[in-house]
């Protein structure tokens, strides 16, 4: 994922493009800003582009170098590492979180462990966020939450905890996540 070691070296405040180190903005609201508007199906490509090119404080070209170099920075991939071009070719995963419907528990997480207000904290870097993020406890209810909507029913034998985890599932279960007959059947299973 990471080739840099962040214990001494700084986070990246910019991406290369065209073989130019361009400064992009990276804060890590901007970056859950972007996500939100990528999603956003009143806006059309092009106006999302523009968008796009805000989070680059040099003028360039949006073009797919640009867009891939942004998407690296975003997944914190760096080109230059030998295991880049697996991680690229992973299969998309289930979507267990969203930073819209979790946000009370993930602002919660980061009060209870960090002593972090993400709602006045000034500044904080998208890696330093990711990192945090992924290092909260796993009894916050950010990680519960993720823990449960990762859970394959298939692959609990037991009845009552099938049913006792697919109603927590249901209770949590993200908008855009429908459940298909194969998912309903697996809970009576």
């Amino acid at each position: 994922m990471i080739s840099l070691n962040l214990f001494y070296e700084k986070y990246p405040s910019t991406i290369r493009v065209h073989e130019k180190q361009i400064p992009i903005i990276t804060d890590f609201r901007e970056y859950i800003r972007l996500f939100d508007m990528l999603r956003c199906d009143e806006l059309k490509s092009r106006e999302k582009v523009f968008i796009i090119q805000e989070y680059f404080l040099e003028d360039i070209t949006i073009d797919a170098d640009a867009i891939m170099a942004l998407s690296d920075f975003i997944l914190m991939l760096d080109p230059a590492d030998e295991q880049y071009s697996e991680e690229i070719e992973t299969p998309r995963k289930k979507n267990l979180f969203s930073y819209t419907i979790d946000y009370p528990y993930i602002l919660s997480g980061f009060l209870r462990d960090y002593g972090i207000d993400l709602e006045t904290i000034e500044y904080l870097h998208w890696w330093k966020f990711r990192a945090l993020f992924d290092g909260l406890s796993d009894d916050t209810e950010i990680k519960q939450r993720i823990m449960y909507r990762g859970i394959d029913l298939s692959t609990v034998k037991d009845k009552e905890e099938k049913k006792r985890i697919a109603r927590i599932q249901r209770a949590i279960r993200l908008p855009a996540e429908q459940l298909s007959d194969y998912d309903i059947g697996n809970v009576f299973a």
